[in-house]
């Protein structure tokens, strides 16, 4: 285990690995960070108290207009730069790490704030269309389940 020199203001809602391992995002208040990260797995016994696994914040993701990010979606199977999230004001965000900042928010998703987003990441059990990776769904408490398409935001 090892621990970055950043300190969070807010609890740490959400880690999850990102970019087929090569990052970490973690859910902080508002905003989700970008963290890159080496692990030394060198064995030492003169320096094995010595840290030398790093941990570095990339960027900081800000979600317009919210208090709180209440669920957050990534895929880290296969290459994507997207990811959602959802916030306590009920929108919804698509941000493209690619570019670096938000793409696009779709206010009030649903009635209350959201609170499981699911990408689609396909299956090693069976083959999908190209266009069925730009699916995902939404749910929050007492207002059902929602299927959204990236390319139209409905």
């Amino acid at each position: 285990a090892f621990q970055g020199k950043e300190k969070f203001q807010k609890t740490v809602h959400f880690a999850q690995f990102y970019f087929m391992d090569a990052f970490i995002l973690l859910c902080c208040g508002a905003e989700f960070q970008l963290f890159s990260f080496h692990l030394d797995i060198t064995k030492d016994d003169l320096k094995r108290y010595k840290q030398r696994s790093v941990c570095k914040l990339v960027q900081k993701f800000p979600m317009a207009s919210t208090m709180e990010i209440t669920s957050l979606s990534a895929v880290n199977d296969f290459y994507s730069y997207i990811v959602l999230t959802a916030g306590s004001n009920r929108a919804l965000e698509i941000f493209d790490l690619n570019a670096g900042c938000s793409t696009a928010v779709i206010p009030e998703a649903h009635t209350r704030s959201v609170h499981q987003i699911c990408q689609n990441k396909g299956s090693s059990f069976s083959t999908q269309q190209p266009e069925a990776y730009n699916l995902f769904m939404t749910t929050a408490a007492g207002d059902g389940i929602k299927l959204w398409d990236l390319r139209t935001l409905r």
